[in-house]
């Protein structure tokens, strides 16, 4: 193992103050950067040569040296550092990358099931199992969307995730998500027949929440709650697999209008959806939608 270069620490932990204060990034993209800043055993400012040299002897795979160029890169712009070797070194790695992707993505088509069969299985799920199924495949939810609390009348300052029976129709109002800041907040309608009647076997009291610890309270811990949706998703697949499958179903049968409803529902935008989960796409940029 490498010893690490103490010296990344302080700048490091000065570069995060800085983007801090403009909160152009998320809190995930904060760590992800501290922990590589803070893992290299080598300068971040010393010369780029050497930089892209200890980079390919550590580290052979394309889509980890990208990552780390990418964090290099912005430290290095910050403190008036070149980096215009660096930037045509990550370019280099594009073509493979995309090409890794391509027979991943070959790969998981093979692997995942058809559109009809998630459907069946769906319609056989009750409780709990149904809701989430079913809001993930009928509107390409995130995990974070689906921490929701059932309240009877929405507060004033809406800063969780709000799910109401509104009589004639089951309303989620959605303020706490991945991308909020470029698409603020998400009303969702849905009255599906089964959907509701579903939800309403819950026995949800004002302020409970979908899934919950054991006193009820919120779940604010992310593994945690990502572990219980994927365990109570169809054949533990996860929301993602599920809507690749729904969207490659999408594709096969041209159908742009659910398209264009699963990009607004979940909150992204229709060509990074469609580049990061169509399967027959090899130029699917699973980064894109990330930062997205």
């Amino acid at each position: 193992m490498p010893k690490v270069n103490n010296n990344n620490s302080e700048l490091i932990k000065e570069y995060l103050e800085h983007i801090k204060k403009e909160k152009s990034v998320s809190e995930g993209t904060l760590k992800t950067y501290k922990n590589i800043g803070e893992s290299l055993p080598f300068s971040l400012l010393t010369s780029q040569p050497v930089l892209i040299k200890k980079l390919k002897d550590l580290y052979s795979n394309a889509n980890t040296l990208q990552l780390y160029l990418n964090m290099i890169i912005l430290v290095r712009r910050y403190k008036d550092e070149d980096t215009d070797k660096l930037i045509k070194f990550r370019n280099s790695l594009r073509d493979e990358i995309i090409e890794s992707r391509k027979k991943n993505l070959d790969e998981l088509d093979d692997k995942l099931p058809k559109v009809d069969y998630i459907m069946n299985e769906l319609n056989n799920l009750t409780g709990i199992r149904f809701i989430l199924n079913y809001l993930i495949i009928n509107h390409a939810l995130r995990n974070k969307d689906l921490n929701l609390q059932f309240v009877k009348t929405l507060p004033k300052d809406k800063t969780d995730n709000y799910i109401l029976n509104k009589g004639k129709h089951i309303l989620l109002d959605i303020n706490d998500y991945k991308t909020e800041e470029k698409y603020g907040n998400k009303q969702i309608k849905i009255t599906d027949e089964k959907f509701m009647n579903e939800f309403k076997s819950l026995g949800l009291k004002n302020d409970d929440y979908l899934l919950s610890k054991k006193d009820k309270s919120k779940i604010t811990n992310i593994s945690t709650f990502n572990d219980k949706v994927l365990n109570l998703t169809i054949d533990k697949l996860g929301q993602n697999k599920l809507v690749k499958i729904v969207i490659r179903d999408l594709l096969n049968k041209k159908n742009f209008q659910k398209l264009e409803q699963l990009s607004m529902d979940r909150g992204t935008s229709l060509s990074v959806l469609l580049k990061s989960y169509n399967l027959h796409n090899g130029n699917g940029n699973e980064e894109k939608e990330k930062q997205d």
